[in-house]
């Protein structure tokens, strides 16, 4: 029973492939490798298809296409071995023939694999802006450890970061920054992101006033300053200071505790937050102060005037 069923088999295969004819087919299988030793990585351009082309009974052809060419990579070391591909390498049922196979031949590259401590750099772009300066930018960490095929390894001098933008900071600041990616696929590093902190500060003019005018405050008595003037040089943000107007509000004596006479007095600068006064000539003056409502003594002074333009018409 048992025979007759191979020869039963065998008779039912001639009787749907005899009357077939052979045709050609193209196929693409799937190259593979196995069983690389862990320490070694495959690198450079890899072939990872296998063109060929069979003929045999359609009803076979169409059994292919799960096909995989399979290279084993056990023993392998480091360098370039060659592969012959040929049909040794296939499972080709019994009446199909390969006709022409490409690539014949598949070259690997087997390098080792390397691992090195690298400085990262910072990418710094563009300039802070106008009125800004940076100080020191400090990375924290500062290397990385790279790993990866040990030929392209040791072509790395540092690992850059992605662009920092200088133009968009007006203060000092903290960041994460990506690393940027390797160009070999085959790199890869211990860790994805740096922190950098940048000091940003601003930009420190000096700026001088000449004779600012004084003013006296707190009495109703009439006054007299000697000098009148004030020179002021002050220190401070360029930000603040090409804004920065001197006057009677911000320049003055205080009479407060004083009494009619003369006596000196403390010249009074108010400048705002982050501006300093690097020099004032003078500290002090001489405050003068009479005896009468500073109202009445502005009449007189008129009237005095008035005076003198009427004797001067006379003549």
């Amino acid at each position: 029973m048992k025979g007759f069923s191979v020869v039963f088999a065998a008779g039912l295969w001639l009787m749907v492939n005899a009357g077939e004819r052979d045709t050609e087919k193209s196929l693409t299988f799937p190259l593979e490798w196995r069983n690389l030793p862990p320490h070694l990585v495959v690198t450079g351009a890899q072939v990872d298809s296998v063109d060929v082309q069979v003929l045999g009974p359609r009803t076979l052809l169409g059994l292919l296409d799960q096909q995989k060419v399979v290279l084993d990579l056990a023993g392998m070391r480091p360098g370039r071995s060659s592969f012959r591909i040929g049909s040794e390498r296939l499972s080709l049922p019994r009446g199909v023939q390969l006709v022409r196979i490409s690539p014949s031949q598949v070259n690997l590259d087997i390098a080792r694999i390397e691992t090195r401590t690298l400085p990262v750099h910072l990418d710094v772009h563009d300039e802070p802006p106008p009125d800004y300066r940076v100080g020191e930018m400090e990375l924290v960490p500062d290397t990385v450890e790279v790993t990866g095929p040990a030929p392209a390894v040791a072509r790395l001098q540092f690992v850059l970061t992605e662009p920092l933008q200088l133009s968009r900071l007006t203060q000092s600041t903290t960041l994460d920054l990506d690393l940027m990616r390797p160009q070999d696929g085959l790199l890869s590093y211990n860790l994805q992101q740096v922190r950098v902190r940048v000091d940003v500060q601003d930009v420190i003019l000096s700026r001088a006033f000449q004779q600012i005018a004084l003013t006296v405050r707190n009495t109703d008595l009439a006054s007299s300053l000697d000098p009148a003037t004030v020179d002021v040089v002050v220190s401070g943000p360029r930000r603040v200071l090409e804004q920065l107007q001197l006057t009677e509000e911000e320049v003055f004596v205080d009479a407060a505790s004083h009494e009619p006479g003369t006596a000196p007095v403390v010249v009074t600068v108010l400048v705002p937050p982050g501006v300093e006064i690097v020099s004032q000539e003078p500290h002090e003056v001489s405050l003068t102060l009479i005896d009468i409502p500073a109202v009445q003594s502005d009449v007189e002074d008129q009237e005095s005037q008035a005076e003198s333009v009427g004797t001067a018409d006379g003549h």
